[in-house]
């Protein structure tokens, strides 16, 4: 009866042809693929925006913010739930358990608002369905003509209009510039004078800008709708309009005040300079945010393609819109990186496939194994809705992916220099693949195996790792079909006939050392302990020395400043210090551009105040750099330079690193301590504590408390008493300070597509002052008028400027970086000085670390469970490949030792032991185990063949040599300039590839010389104990 190779070699011309569609195929799910350069590792968030303007951040965090928490509270599938709550703002952040779709999320949330009863005017909104890394492009506006609020106009009214076209955009922010408004500044005088009330006011202003529709009128075949036309159109209609009559004298609108155009109370102003001497100090800017799950390219393509659009013909006559910001370059920049290591990783494989194959045609039929592998691992990633993550591709070891194919080559043509003048039959190289099969698809489970602790991450590491174990386990796969199905049909078509075989003399000489050097081994077997028992201490010594964090810094290929200014600063003056930091900035020569944001956007996404600025600093391509000089220099430099500027606390970052940790933690930092409490005051004073004993700490940057302190304010009691007394309602009052301060929109005026609020507010004159304001009358239902400072007691007092919450509980932040240390270190340090040099309450307060930390001990924590029932699942499949517990259990044993050159190397290179780190581990001891499947295996045949058990051990070494040396090469080599790249991209890989790459090198020597010793020690016990 035929076996199944014996059948796949006989039909080898339609395998092939197979294998040839299957290509085809691959290349298309390749096209269809989306491709991203870092994967999105944000959680499945929303967030809840309330904008009241006016409103103080207590009377925001009452009246609105605890009302949309209590709604929300036990939303199924909530995470943590966060919320600030500042000037006119109110922001409720939503963070969801893994697995939660957004869609499901967002409409929970919204059936919970709908039973939120909030005050009148305040309309809660859901941010965009995007991602912290979802800010793909931005730019600003260019003209050397138009002024500011025309821009503005520009940019509302044609450019976001048209980037929202694009599919896969969900929305265009705007930051900075002049909204326009139809401004009715009323004199408090003047209405006295004519007996005006305010009400009267609002009532005629909307009552007096309406259409009306009249139905239709027929006159004979003819129908005609009736259309009313009553909207205000300018300034002038807005004028005439008539408020009351006295005496028969029409009293309007223009009578009571100063009609103009002005502008919304700015919230933000946004600055850019760059090296083309461009230089704006009030700017506007568009952000365009990615829907979440779209393709970045494909959506980045059609954005450029409505840019390129608006700016041939779509915008007015000088108006440019400039990209300073475009994702795609981050794509292409880190594609190039990952392709150059990718290449040379595969170069370097061929190169050892030839010369220790000696057949340049064995050793392209084996490096074929490489693209047929991605091309099946494509196809699976597009049925199984896998991104094509350029990390997780510059992390595959296409030497790993070639073992398997290495071995089937590796005995069919060893069954060729055994008998170079026969010709091969069929039934020979199938008996030849038959007897390396079990032994290959083991030893690829078991490498799939090691991968499957990366399925038990969470949030951030899953999103980053579990894309690399199913592109890696889909390549496997792959590779394990090409090996067992492709491979020897394709080596018998190249073999068969008899031919000279080229006998590689230095890799003989190689072989008899080794055969010489096992011999004399296996006579002191025992000997081998003495050299693991040191490998093995040395491992533990330097797994405790060796630096631990979560992940290694991803760079960006930029660099994004958090900036805290004066409290309570005016947005004019932070334009001031915004031009200041940006001129600094730009006197590197490594830097292209700088922008600036100062205060917050217009969605109200972030609730900063005119005392924040962030930083967005553009860098040119590091191969322009001079030689030597790193991006960690030049930070220092500017750090250095910002240290002489006095009134700024700069924290340094990356743009969507930041946006991350954000959504993460809750801030713009590494790490936060959070302080738990209700007293604000004591909460400030326990973060000035903490902030003073970190300072002693090596290695903390970046010290701020995150929220601002407390702000001047005119504070405005009601007094109920007084107010019934009047004949008035709190309503009355609350209205006058609505509008006569802080200036109400009445009604909208439509200009042509555009639409423009016409808002009502008092002069400023009259109102700049607490006792102006308390000047300011009320008129109750009989007509009186009454002062405002008869019902009310108005006062300078302080309040708070930001109010954070977590979990329905108050807390302020302190936020750090970490700069020439690891986590654990200073977490060790830190931890310990801020419990024996910080007082507070230990009953009343809570500190929680967040941030990092509370990603590292996530990790570790699952890696610490899900790491034993991996090597249990080892053990198991082991045992599937031997049938003998022992043999698996001597396998198992070693895996500590490959440990070793591992953390040998992560000391001597300065890096750290984190969760690219911990990866590379998990795949080291899969590889490790593989190079021990295969000797083991061997040496079993030959023992079943009759051989005794040294002879055995000694010739099953011997000739699993090659195969043994070669696979652990090709995976050494293809992994090795990943290990050694620097450029964008390479974060990530270079520590996994590092630990393999080093602790492969310690584990096959250990494979191949104690191995043999360790199974003739165990073999020979137990075959002594079976003869008795």
């Amino acid at each position: 009866m035929k076996n199944i190779f014996e059948t796949t070699i006989e039909k080898r011309w339609l395998i092939l042809t197979l294998f040839i569609l299957l290509s085809i195929f691959g290349y298309y799910s390749w096209t269809k693929l989306s491709i991203e350069a870092y994967p999105d590792i944000g959680d499945v968030t929303s967030q809840v925006v309330v904008q009241v303007p006016g409103l103080a951040a207590e009377e925001m965090e009452q009246q609105i913010t605890i009302p949309i928490e209590r709604a929300i509270n036990g939303l199924p599938g909530l995470h943590v739930m966060r919320s600030k709550s500042t000037f006119g703002l109110s922001m409720v952040t939503i963070v969801f358990d893994d697995g939660v779709d957004d869609y499901f999320a967002r409409t929970r949330i919204i059936e919970r608002l709908d039973e939120v009863d909030l005050p009148y005017g305040a309309v809660p909104e859901l941010d965009p369905l995007t991602s912290p890394t979802g800010e793909i492009y931005r730019y600003i506006l260019e003209s050397n003509s138009s002024d500011l609020r025309t821009l503005t106009d520009i940019q509302n009214f044609t450019i976001i209009p048209r980037l929202k076209q694009v599919s896969g955009v969900a929305d265009v922010t705007n930051f900075g510039g002049i909204t326009t408004q139809y401004q009715v500044e009323l004199d408090p005088r003047k209405m006295e004078q004519y007996n005006v009330s305010l009400a009267e006011v609002i009532e005629t202003i909307e009552k007096n800008n309406a259409n009306a529709g009249g139905s239709i009128v027929n006159r004979g075949d003819q129908s005609y709708v009736v259309r009313g036309i009553g909207l205000v159109k300018d300034l002038d209609d807005i004028g005439r309009v008539v408020v009351k009559s006295v005496k028969g004298v029409s009293v309007y609108l223009s009578d009571l005040g100063t009609l103009k155009y002005g502008n919304l109370e700015r919230s933000g102003a946004l600055g850019y300079t760059d090296k083309r001497g461009v230089d704006y100090s009030d700017n506007i800017q568009g952000i365009v945010l990615l829907l979440k799950g779209e393709n970045p390219s494909d959506v980045l393509l059609e954005v450029n393609k409505a840019v390129d659009e608006l700016n041939d013909g779509g915008l007015p006559e000088g108006v440019k819109i400039h990209t300073f910001l475009d994702r795609t370059d981050l794509v292409d920049t880190t594609l190039s990186t990952i392709s150059r290591t990718i290449m040379e990783g595969i170069g370097l494989v061929i190169l050892i496939l030839i010369i220790v194959l000696g057949s340049w045609r064995g050793a392209l039929l084996v490096a074929i194994t490489i693209p047929l592998s991605l091309l099946i691992a494509f196809i699976l990633m597009q049925v199984t809705n896998i991104p094509a993550n350029l990390l997780s591709l510059g992390a595959i070891d296409f030497g790993i992916i070639v073992d398997g194919a290495i071995v089937m080559m590796e005995t069919i043509l060893k069954k060729r220099e055994d008998n170079p003048d026969k010709e091969l039959t069929v039934k020979t190289i199938a008996k030849r693949a038959k007897d390396v099969a079990r032994p290959i698809f083991f030893a690829t489970l078991i490498i799939i195996t090691a991968y499957l602790p990366l399925f038990a991450f969470e949030r951030v590491e899953n999103k980053l790792f579990t894309p690399m174990a199913f592109t890696v386990g889909y390549a496997l796969l792959g590779a394990l079909l090409v090996a067992l199905v492709l491979i020897p049909g394709m080596a018998y078509f190249i073999y068969k006939k008899p031919q000279k075989v080229y006998h590689n003399k230095w890799m003989e000489r190689l072989t008899n050392a080794y055969h010489s050097r096992i011999q004399k081994t296996l006579k002191k077997p025992k000997n081998v302990f003495i050299p693991l028992g040191v490998v093995l201490a040395a491992a533990v010594i330097l797994t405790i020395s060796v630096g631990k964090d979560f992940l290694p810094e991803l760079d960006e290929g930029s660099i994004w400043l958090q900036v805290s200014l004066p409290p309570g600063i005016t947005l004019e003056k932070s334009k001031e210090m915004s031009d200041a930091l940006r001129y600094k900035t730009m006197e590197h020569e490594e830097v292209t551009y700088v922008m600036v944001q100062a205060g917050r956007n217009d969605d109200g996404t972030d609730a900063w105040t005119a005392s924040h600025l962030e930083c967005s600093i553009g860098l040119k391509p590091y191969s322009e750099w001079k030689r030597g000089r790193r991006k960690a220099d030049l930070i220092e430099d500017l750090a250095a330079d910002y240290a002489q500027m006095p009134g700024y606390n700069i924290a340094f970052s990356q743009p969507m690193i930041d946006g991350v940790m954000d959504k993460i933690a809750g801030v713009h930092s590494e790490l936060a301590i959070k302080i738990f409490s209700e007293d604000f005051k004591e909460n400030r004073r326990i973060a000035e504590e903490i902030i003073t004993t970190l300072r002693t700490v090596k290695g903390a940057v970046d010290l701020a408390i995150d929220e601002e302190p407390p702000l001047p304010q005119i504070q405005i009691s009601a007094n109920r008493e007084r107010i019934a007394q009047y004949g008035l309602n709190v309503n009355d009052v609350s209205e006058l300070i609505e509008v006569a301060l802080g200036g109400k929109a009445i009604s909208q005026i439509f200009v042509e597509d555009k639409v423009y609020d016409i808002i009502t507010r008092y002069k400023e004159e009259s109102r700049n002052t607490p006792e102006k304001i308390g000047n300011l009358m009320l008129t109750n239902a009989e007509g009186a008028k009454i002062p405002l400072s008869q019902v009310c007691d108005i006062q300078l007092n302080t309040g708070e400027s930001t109010i954070s919450r977590e979990m329905n509980k108050r807390h302020l932040t302190v936020r750090l970086n970490l700069r020439g240390t690891d986590l654990t270190s200073f977490l060790n340090e830190a931890q310990d000085k801020i419990e024996r040099e910080v007082n507070y309450d230990h009953e009343k307060v809570t500190l929680s670390w967040g941030g990092q930390f509370e990603n590292q001990h996530r990790a570790y924590k699952h890696l610490a469970l899900i790491v034993p029932l991996a090597l249990s699942f080892m053990f198991v499949l082991l045992y599937g490949a031997f049938g003998k517990f022992r043999q698996a259990g001597l396998l198992m044993g070693i895996v500590p030792l490959a440990l070793f050159g591992g953390m040998l190397a992560l000391n001597i290179r300065g890096m750290t032991l984190n969760v690219s780190s911990a990866v590379g581990f998990i795949a080291l001891f899969g590889v490790s185990i593989q190079n021990g499947v295969i000797m083991i295996s061997h040496i079993n045949v030959l023992r079943r063949e009759g051989a005794e058990l040294l002879t055995a051990v000694v010739n099953g070494a011997k000739q699993r040599f090659r195969p043994v040396l070669m696979t652990a090469s090709v995976a050494i080599l293809g992994l090795f300039p990943a290990s050694m790249a620097t450029g964008i991209g390479s974060d990530v890989q270079r520590p996994l590839a590092t630990v393999i790459v080093y602790g492969l090198l310690f584990s096959t020597i250990i494979t191949l010389f104690a191995l043999p010793s360790l199974y003739y020690l165990v073999e020979r016990r137990f075959t002594k104990n079976e003869t008795k």
